[in-house]
C-alpha cells in the first residue's frame, strides 16, 4: 500500500470513529434530570435498557419493563428493537418492534394512550453538541419568551429563530405555546402548529435546527448546529418523451448520508446525477419512493425543512449588474425573519462574504467576477440562512483545475464546519478529499455509494479516473454488483414520521418592497438597457410625425392612422420592456421560491417597475407625439393630452402583462424575444383599423389591446366628428357612425377599464403559469 493509499484508509476510519463517538442519546426519565447517554461509549455492538439493575442503560419509570428493549450497531447503523416489553416502544404514536435509529428520533415508553409524567422519552442525535441540553423551569413565570433576542428567556441563537419566535403561557398551573407570527413556525411532536396550544408532557417542540422538551413544568433545549443525515430509499424519476412515450432517469437509487460528510455524485453525461440529487434535496419529486431528513420525510414536510436545507444550482443564481453586497443583501431581506434588523442582516450578510472568503471583492459588480468567485457568491447567498444540509448542482463547472482545487477545500472546510455538504461533479480531480462517493451509470443506475479507498477496493483499481471508465462502459455489471454487496448487510425498512403539508410564506407587502428595490437597482446598474428605454420612445415619436402631412386631428383617415401608429408604439414598447423579465431569472425565481417567495409578490414588483417604466416611455412618446404632430382639441374628461398619456401608459402596461405572461411560459430569453413581433399582428388584424370586422374575427378583437387602446385615442379625439378625405374634396357620401368613437365619457371610461382588466388578467395568468415552479418542486 502506497502512504497516499494509506493516508486516504487512516482518513476514512477516522470519520467512521467520529461518527459512531458522536452520535448521543439523551433521556426523559420521568421527573428526573434529562440524562445524557453516548452509546459509543458502551464499547459494545448491544446495549440494554429497562428497570432492572444489570441493564447496560437503567430506567426507573413504572411504564418499563425490567428487560425492555435494546440498541444494536450493525453495519455503522443503531438499530432499537423491543423485547416483548410490557407497553413497548411508541414512534409518531404508533408501537413498533425495531426501527432504524435516524438523526432526530424520539422514541417513547408510556401508556400508549397519552404522554404521562411519569413515562420515559428518548431523543437520538448523531451530533457532538446533542449533549449540550439546558433545562428552565417554567414555574413562577406567566410568560416565558423563546427567541433570538437576547432579552428572550429562553435564547436560541440562529438566523432563522424570529427575534421572539414562540411564547409559553401559563394558565392555572397549564402550559399553552404560542406561535408569536414567527417567520418559519414551529412544529410540535411533528405537526406545525397554529397560533396557541395546549402543552402535554413529552411534547417534542422543533423551532427550525433547536429541540426543546416540554415536561414536569420545566423546558429542556438544545440548539443543533452541526449536519444532519439523509437517506434516500428506492428513488425513480419517470419523465416523459416524444409524447406518451416515457424514459426512466433514474433508477431505483437507495443511499444513506451521514451527518457532515462531503459527498461527490459522480458520472458521466446523463447518467442521471444531477437527477438524484434533484430528488433528495427537495427541488424536485421524485416519482416514486422516499427521502428522508433527519428521520422525517422531505416532501411531505417540506415547508418545515426548507431553512436547514441549501441548494445551489449549476446556473448562477446571481444578478450580473448588482455588486456581491448588494446581492446578498436583498436575498438576506427575502430569506432572513422579517424582524432583522438592518444592522443584523447586514452582519449576516457580512458573515457569508467573509465564509466564502470574498470580502476583498464584495463592493465588485458580479459581471466583473471571475467564474470560481460567481459560484462562490451563489454559494454565499444559501449561506445567509445558516443551512445544515448543503446542496451544489456541478460547482467546478468550467473551472480550470486551481480554482475547482480551492472550491473542493471551501466545501470541505463547510463540512469540516459541522454542514452536511452533497455536490455532482463530473470531475475526479479531488475526489480523495470527500468522505463518500456515489457513482452513477447510464439509465440513472447507482453502481456504487462508498468511500474514495472502498472505491478503489470495490472496482479492484488503483486509480479513481479507471472507476469512471468502468462505470461508463458496463453500468449494469457494476449495479448488480454493489446491490449483491448490500444484500448481505441487514438493514431494516426506514419509518418516516409524516406532517401535513403546509406553506407558511412570508408577508407579501414586505417581499413586495425588496423585490421592487432590488429591480430599480438592477436596472439602474444596466446602463445599455436604461439607455435604450429612454432613447426608443421619442425615436418612435419622431418616426411617426414624418408620416404626417398637416392633416392630423382634422381628416378621419389621417387622424385614425396616427394614433393607431402611437397605439402599437405603445404596445411594442411595453412588450419589449418585460418579454424577457422572467425567463432570464427563472433559476433564481425558483430557488427563491423554494425558500418562501410568494408569486404575487414577485408578479407584483414586475409589474410595478414596469408600471414605472411605461408611464416614463409614456410620458416621453406623447410629450414628442403631440410636440411634432399636435394635441386634438378638447378633451371628455381631462385635456386631451393627458388622455392621450393616460390611454398610451395602459395601452404600454397591458403589453407589459402581456409579455410577463409570455416570459413565464417559455424558459428561454432567445425563445422569449422571438415571439415579440409576433404578438404585434394580431393587434394588426384585430383591432379593427386595417380591416372590416365581423362574426368571429369581431370577437377576436375583443382580446387585442391595440382595439380598446384606439377606442380611447378615438372618443378623446372625437374621430366621428372629423371629416373624411373624400368629403374634404366635396364628395359627401353616407358613412356609418362607428360606435368605438362615441365621444363620451361612459365610451372613455370603458376601454380605459379594459385596458385595467387585461393587466389583471395577464398578470393572474402569468402567475398561474409560474405555478409550475411549484409542481417541479413538489
Amino acid at each position: 500500500m502506497n502512504q497516499d493509499t494509506f493516508n486516504q484508509t487512516t482518513h476514512y476510519q477516522e470519520v467512521v470513529q467520529d461518527r459512531s463517538a458522536s452520535f448521543r442519546l439523551m433521556i426523559f426519565d420521568g421527573i428526573a434530570k434529562p440524562t445524557p447517554v453516548n452509546l459509543a461509549g458502551f464499547n459494545k455492538r448491544e446495549i440494554t435498557f429497562g428497570r432492572e439493575a444489570g441493564n447496560d442503560i437503567r430506567l426507573y419509570s413504572s411504564y418499563v419493563s425490567r428487560f425492555h428493549g435494546r440498541i444494536r450497531l450493525i453495519n455503522g447503523q443503531y438499530i432499537i428493537e423491543d423485547l416483548n416489553s410490557r407497553n413497548g416502544l411508541i414512534f409518531n404514536g404508533e408501537a413498533i418492534r425495531s426501527r432504524v435509529i435516524e438523526d432526530g428520533d424520539f422514541i417513547r415508553i408510556d401508556d400508549g394512550v397519552e404522554t404521562t409524567t411519569t413515562g420515559v422519552l428518548m431523543v437520538f442525535s448523531s451530533q457532538d453538541d446533542a449533549g449540550d441540553w439546558k433545562t428552565f423551569s417554567l414555574v413562577n413565570h406567566m410568560e416565558t419568551t423563546i427567541g433570538r433576542d437576547l432579552c428572550c428567556t429562553v435564547v436560541l441563537d440562529h438566523v432563522s429563530v424570529s427575534k421572539i419566535h414562540a411564547k409559553i403561557i401559563t394558565k392555572k398551573n397549564t402550559y399553552f405555546l404560542l406561535d408569536n407570527d414567527s417567520t418559519n413556525g414551529i412544529m410540535v411532536n411533528g405537526k406545525k402548529i397554529e397560533g396557541m396550544i395546549q402543552l402535554h408532557e413529552k411534547d417534542v417542540i422543533l423551532i427550525t435546527n433547536s429541540k426543546l422538551i416540554y415536561g414536569n413544568g420545566k423546558l429542556s433545549y438544545c440548539c443543533f448546529k452541526k449536519g444532519i443525515n439523509l437517506s434516500a430509499e428506492n428513488v425513480v424519476k419517470i419523465v416523459k418523451k416524444f409524447g406518451k412515450e416515457q424514459k426512466i432517469i433514474c433508477n431505483d437509487v437507495s443511499l444513506a448520508i451521514n451527518p457532515c460528510e462531503l459527498v461527490a455524485i459522480v458520472g458521466g453525461s446523463g447518467t442521471g446525477k444531477s437527477t438524484i440529487m434533484n430528488c433528495i434535496s427537495g427541488y424536485n419529486r421524485p416519482t416514486t419512493g422516499i427521502v428522508v431528513v433527519n428521520g422525517v420525510d422531505l416532501y411531505k414536510n417540506y415547508a418545515a425543512l426548507k431553512n436547514i436545507i441549501g441548494y445551489v444550482p449549476q446556473q448562477d443564481i446571481i444578478f450580473d449588474k448588482l455588486t456581491i453586497i448588494d446581492m446578498l443583501n436583498y436575498a438576506a431581506q427575502l430569506r432572513l425573519p422579517k424582524d432583522f434588523t438592518s444592522r443584523e442582516r447586514l452582519c449576516v450578510v457580512a458573515r457569508a462574504i467573509d465564509n466564502v472568503e470574498l470580502t476583498v471583492h464584495q463592493d465588485k459588480l458580479i459581471k466583473d467576477l471571475s467564474g470560481g468567485q460567481r459560484k462562490r457568491v451563489s454559494i454565499a447567498i444559501e449561506l445567509l440562512s445558516d443551512p445544515n444540509l448543503f446542496f451544489l448542482d456541478e460547482p467546478a463547472s468550467g473551472l480550470d483545475p486551481g480554482t475547482e482545487r480551492n472550491l473542493m477545500k471551501t466545501l470541505r472546510a463547510m463540512a469540516a464546519r459541522g454542514k452536511t455538504v452533497i455536490f455532482v461533479t463530473h470531475s475526479t480531480l479531488n475526489l480523495h478529499l470527500c468522505d463518500k462517493i456515489v457513482f452513477m451509470g447510464e439509465g440513472g443506475q447507482l453502481c456504487f455509494c462508498g468511500s474514495y479507498q472502498e472505491a478503489l477496493q470495490f472496482f479492484a483499481q488503483t486509480d479513481i479516473v479507471n472507476v469512471y471508465n468502468l462505470v461508463a462502459e458496463n453500468p449494469q455489471f457494476y449495479k448488480a454488483k454493489y446491490l449483491l454487496e448490500q444484500k448481505h448487510r441487514s438493514r431494516s425498512a426506514v419509518s418516516i414520521s409524516v406532517a401535513p403539508k403546509y406553506s407558511r410564506r412570508q408577508d407579501m407587502l414586505r417581499q413586495l418592497f425588496v423585490l421592487c428595490r432590488r429591480n430599480l437597482n438592477i436596472l439602474l446598474k444596466d446602463k445599455a438597457r436604461l439607455l435604450l428605454i429612454l432613447l426608443l420612445p421619442p425615436g418612435l415619436a419622431l418616426l411617426i410625425s414624418l408620416v404626417a402631412d398637416g392633416e392630423q386631428f382634422v381628416q378621419y383617415e389621417m387622424t385614425k392612422s396616427l394614433l393607431f401608429s402611437l397605439s402599437c408604439s405603445a404596445f411594442f414598447l411595453g412588450v419589449l420592456n418585460s418579454i424577457q423579465e422572467i425567463c432570464k431569472e427563472r433559476a433564481i425565481l425558483k430557488r427563491e421560491y423554494m425558500t418562501g417567495l410568494r408569486l404575487d409578490s414577485y408578479i407584483s414588483s414586475k409589474l410595478f417597475v414596469m408600471g414605472l417604466i411605461c408611464g416614463i416611455q409614456s410620458l416621453l412618446l406623447v410629450a414628442v407625439f403631440t410636440r411634432l404632430i399636435g394635441v386634438p382639441d378638447g378633451g371628455i374628461i381631462f385635456a386631451s393630452f393627458y388622455e392621450l398619456l393616460l390611454t398610451t401608459f395602459l395601452t404600454a402596461l397591458a403589453a407589459s402583462a402581456i409579455g410577463l405572461f409570455v416570459s413565464a411560459l417559455v424558459k428561454n430569453a432567445d425563445k422569449a424575444m422571438a415571439v415579440a413581433p409576433i404578438l404585434l399582428i394580431p393587434q394588426l388584424l384585430f383591432s379593427g383599423l386595417i380591416f372590416e370586422l365581423s362574426g368571429a374575427t369581431e370577437i377576436f378583437s375583443w382580446l387585442a389591446v391595440c382595439r380598446f387602446s384606439m377606442q380611447g385615442y378615438g372618443t378623446s379625439a372625437n374621430l366621428n366628428s372629423l371629416s373624411t378625405r373624400l368629403e374634404q374634396q366635396g364628395v359627401y357620401l353616407a358613412r356609418e357612425i362607428d360606435s368605438f368613437f362615441t365621444f363620451s365619457q361612459s365610451n372613455f371610461v370603458l376601454s380605459l377599464l379594459v385596458l385595467c382588466l387585461f393587466v389583471l388578467v395577464f398578470a393572474v395568468l402569468a402567475s398561474f403559469v409560474l405555478r409550475v415552479i411549484k409542481k417541479e418542486q413538489s
